[in-house]
This record gives structure tokens, sequence and C-alpha cells, in this order.
């Protein structure tokens, strides 16, 4: 890039070296084949009227449709020429041929014009990528809104919809960190009424995750803490009386999650897996109606921002 900067400004120094004749070609505008001239060489183009003593001629003679190109040399000798049709070149196109024609000319005589044309061409240095955004779909921090279904699948097992909202963060673009707040309940009937079952619980979880463009998953490891709110509610002349409880329930788990983005949010659906190592029984009449214990499986479907 210096080198480059350095030529450059050696080349803008640099006095006019060639002269440019088109009077013998009216048919084609002067300014619009001095513009493209000058676009190329620079400031190595003489002025109008101008004749660089010792510099280069370039001229050019328009007759019966022909453009005759001749150019000459610091050094003289024979010019090189070229002719043009310029039936070949309708409208604006002209001008440009000639003046690209007349340039390449002058490069085969000139290593000063040969040397700016280079420097014009040279690929300008790129500006420095900004830095790459991460993928939404692993972005650090994420935050799901879902709708749940619970179910406890032994004898007399919960089961309900409920929701839940989780947090989870990315520790790099392979790990995973996550806590979620849960709540969900269902209710039987029994030949002495309805028990009920209202459920509070809290997750974490960490593990691994992958992603693609717009795809993401994780699969973790944790544990699920939570209270069981019991109720059971007699049936209207029932000789029974009805009652709550609050018992605690926790267990280890295995959550599952994949998500994809299609705008400012994306569409989350997660499975978990657990069992009980501590779970909490709601009794009728001396047996369990209502069991927050044994293996439990989770589905729940969201948003996911």
């Amino acid at each position: 890039m210096s080198a480059v900067a350095t030529a450059g400004a050696a080349a803008q120094a640099a006095p006019a070296t060639v002269a440019l004749d088109t009077a013998a070609c009216p048919a084609i505008p002067e300014a619009a084949i001095r513009r493209i001239v000058g676009i190329e060489i620079g400031d190595l183009l003489a002025e109008p009227g101008d004749v660089p003593a010792g510099g280069n001629h370039l001229a050019m003679i328009c007759q019966e449709g022909v453009a005759r190109l001749a150019a000459r040399g610091a050094g003289g000798g024979a010019p090189i020429e070229r002719e043009l049709r310029l039936a070949e070149f309708p409208g604006d196109a002209a001008p440009r041929a000639l003046a690209l024609a007349g340039v390449e000319m002058l490069a085969a005589l000139d290593p000063a014009v040969r040397h700016r044309i280079q420097i014009r061409q040279s690929p300008a240095a790129a500006a420095p990528a900004p830095p790459a955004r991460a993928d939404r779909s692993v972005a650090p921090v994420g935050v799901e809104i879902s709708a749940v279904r619970r179910e406890f699948l032994g004898q007399a097992g919960v089961g309900g919809w409920g929701g839940r909202v989780d947090l989870d963060r990315g520790l790099g673009r392979r790990f995973v960190l996550g806590i979620d707040v849960e709540m969900d309940g269902g209710s039987t009937s029994v030949s002495l009424g309805e028990a009920s079952a209202l459920l509070v619980s809290a997750g974490a979880f960490g593990g691994l995750r992958a992603a693609g463009a717009r795809l993401a998953g994780s699969l973790s490891l944790g544990a699920r803490v939570g209270l069981a709110s019991l109720e059971g509610t007699p049936a209207g002349g029932a000789a029974a009386t009805g009652g709550t409880a609050l018992r605690p329930w926790w267990g280890p788990a295995l959550a599952a999650r994949g998500w994809i983005r299609t705008g400012p949010i994306g569409f989350v659906a997660a499975i978990e897996l657990g069992i009980a190592a501590r779970g909490a029984r709601g009794l009728a009449d001396g047996a369990t109606v209502l069991a927050v214990d044994g293996a439990w499986l989770l589905a729940g479907l969201g948003v996911r921002f």
C-alpha cells in the first residue's frame, strides 16, 4: 500500500508529457475524448493547445467513417498507427473507444504512461472488514417463553398444561448453561370428589449446543426442584373432608431443545426427561390419587428472543 501511494504521489508531481490533437476529427467531441484520456493517465495529459517539448503526441483524423490514430513518442521514430470504423461504436461509445485505443498506443511508446496506467489499475487496499456479527441462532443470551405439557408417568401420575420461561447463556459456541421457572398443574376426579395439583419448579442445566446458519439445538443435564400444592375437594354429600398439602419434589433430568430463527424472534421446541428422587403424593381414602413421583416427561413449544 505504501509503495503504491509513494508511486502515485510521484506520478501526480510529473509534468504533462502527452499532447492530444483531435482537430481533424470534429465528428467526435474533443471534451469527451480528453475526459477519458485524463482518467487513464491523469495530469500527464497536457492542456488543450499545449505541446510539451520532448513529449508524446496523439493525433486523431476522421474521414469517411474511419478514425485514424497516430501516436508518436518523445524520441521520434516511426509512429504507431491504428484505424477504427466509427460505425462499430455508436453514440457515446465512440469517444471511449478512441480514447482507450490512443492510451494503449501511448503506453507502448512511453514507460511513464504505462506506469501511470498500472497505478490506476492497481486495486485499492480493501477496508478492514467489520467484525462478523454472531448469528442470532447462537446469541450469547437467549430468552424463551413456552407452553408445556408435563406428565408424571407412574400410577396416578399428575399430568397437565403450564408455562415456562427459560434463560440460557452460551459459553463459546459449544457449551450452554440455562435456568428456567415453570408452573403447571392438573386434576383428576375420584369417588370422593376431585383432587388437583399445582406445581411450581425451577430447573438448572448445562451441556452442549450446536448451530447452523438459522438452526440450533442443545442437549443438557441438570436437575429440577419444585413445590407441589396438593388439594382435595370432596363431592357434595360425600362423607369426607377436603384438605391441602405443600410438598417439595426434585430429581435429575435430561433436556433437549431445538430452535429456528425466522426474523426478530425464533421458534423453539423442548423435551425433558427426568425421575423424581423425592416426590409427593395426594391420598384419598388411603389410596394415592395424585402422584408427583416417578419418571416424568415434558414437551414444550414456544418463542425465543
